[in-house]
């Protein structure tokens, strides 16, 4: 990926993304509508699931959370 891709905003990279995949015959917004359908349930640990309460020397504890 060059700099200038990067540069260019999601709403224009998405009509390039548009363009390309019509080609081959998806409707891309169709898609989008219909995934928008579909819940969606991401896991996550509790930062002490992950590490312990260990807390090593010079090493602080954070209680956070951990995405798998």
């Amino acid at each position: 990926m060059t700099n200038q891709t990067r540069n260019v905003s999601i709403d224009e990279t998405y009509k390039l993304a548009r363009e390309k995949y019509s080609e081959i015959g998806v409707d891309t917004d169709r898609a989008v509508e219909v995934l928008k359908t579909i819940p969606i349930s991401l896991h996550c640990w509790q930062g002490d699931d992950v590490g312990g309460f260990e807390i090593k020397e010079g090493d602080s504890f954070g209680g956070g959370i951990e995405v798998t």
